[in-house]
């Protein structure tokens, strides 16, 4: 994809001034390159730029590279997107106001998130960040999903961003008014996708020997399937809530990693795409990215020690934090919570999961994932192919012994 006009020298002035507190701001050259391939991204353009420049008339020039997100203005399914679910409202929020608040509860910068050099909504949404491959950051290939150690670096990290979050809301409960819905909030964008992958599992169901009968019960279970993963998503009176990343697949996280005696070994992870934030229930973030992202031995074997090693971790961070622990729910009601939201997992099992199993194809889009029901089409390809035929293999009877797909 080529960058658009408006990503210019003077788009990078602004950026470099801001950045760097600086008035006098010299672009000598950039370039610019798609950041991710096609099926790696669903919701925003990403570009990586480089920029050669000087401060103050120095003679010293330095280059810098970055991410430069911005909505797509080229119509279909993802501009769309983008502005009815406001995502990039909520993402430039984040960055100008939310994180600032999160870092000074931490006392620390930038353990979460990359840096934001520079938001603008007018007259084009765009957002600039610090490429995190400069700092040895990495993604783990969709296809293969996280192992135990990483799902733990990704509950731990998560369960600071929470517990911060916590305290920041307790502080100043208006910065977190945007962030009321997320990725499955009841609209007309979201019924289409979700019915129509409902529809597209269901169908898939009948070409799996022996899990028909849960193709069935979804089928049964008709428009309230909607209702009940919407359900799942609300805030509820006197529940405890935090700042959800609210899409944590795969793609929107990045590891680093040291060698130690000649082994490699996990050091460090940053959250990206912060564009579907909710504020409600930890269950959210939770389910979500055990749908989505773990291995399929992780999904059979250790569900119950992740859920274990985050509630570990919220504590620890909230009592570092000097909240009070009797404010926080006990295991057992941190469980049942998570119990009763597991359809937001079957949302997410049917919906994101098959885009993160797909192969790479020119034609992985949203548009053809909710439009397009022929059999060479990417949706066929997304809920038809072996790797996420295995993952639902284990999900189905996991979220059916909840008892949530009975009418």
């Amino acid at each position: 994809m080529k960058a658009p006009l408006w990503i210019s020298k003077e788009l990078f002035e602004m950026a470099i001034r801001k950045a760097f507190d600086c008035n006098n701001v010299d672009i000598i050259s950039f370039s610019s390159k798609d950041a991710v391939a096609v099926g790696e991204n669903y919701t925003s353009d990403l570009f990586r730029s480089t920029i050669t420049y000087r401060l103050n008339k120095s003679a010293k020039t330095d280059t810098i590279s970055v991410i430069v997100k911005c909505r797509n203005e080229d119509g279909g399914a993802k501009q769309d997107i983008a502005k009815k679910l406001q995502i990039f409202e909520k993402e430039s929020e984040m960055f100008s106001r939310t994180f600032p608040a999160i870092y000074e509860i931490l006392g620390q910068f930038y353990t979460v998130s990359s840096k934001c050099f520079y938001t603008s909504m007018d007259p084009h949404a765009i957002i600039i960040l610090e490429d995190l491959t400069t700092l040895g950051f990495q993604m783990v290939p969709r296809h293969i999903g996280f192992d135990l150690e990483h799902c733990f670096k990704v509950v731990e990290k998560m369960a600071l961003m929470h517990a911060a979050s916590v305290i920041m809301y307790e502080k100043n409960p208006s910065l977190v008014k945007h962030y009321g819905e997320g990725l499955y909030w009841d609209n007309q964008f979201a019924r289409e996708w979700i019915g129509s992958s409902y529809n597209a599992l269901i169908d898939a169901c009948s070409r799996w020997p022996g899990f028909e009968k849960y193709g069935y019960k979804l089928q049964a279970l008709g428009d309230e399937a909607l209702a009940r993963g919407f359900e799942a998503t609300k805030r509820k009176l006197g529940g405890f809530h935090v700042l959800n990343h609210g899409d944590l697949w795969v793609n929107n996280m990045m590891f680093s990693y040291e060698t130690k005696d000649n082994c490699k070994r996990l050091k460090d992870l940053r959250f990206v795409d912060f564009q579907m934030n909710v504020f409600t229930s930890p269950a959210i973030d939770l389910h979500y990215f055990i749908a989505t992202s773990t291995k399929i031995e992780v999904k059979l074997d250790h569900i119950e020690i992740i859920l274990d090693h985050y509630y570990a971790q919220l504590l620890a961070n909230l009592a570092k934090l000097q909240y009070s622990l009797e404010r926080v729910p006990t295991r057992e009601h941190f469980k049942k919570d998570y119990n009763n939201r597991a359809f937001y997992g079957v949302m997410s099992a049917a919906t994101v999961l098959p885009i993160v199993k797909a192969s790479n194809r020119s034609d992985a889009t949203f548009d053809h994932i909710v439009k397009d029901e022929g059999p060479d089409g990417f949706r066929h390809h997304a809920y038809n192919n072996d790797r996420y035929r295995k993952h639902m293999e284990h999900l189905l009877p996991y979220y059916d012994s909840f008892g949530i797909l009975d009418f």
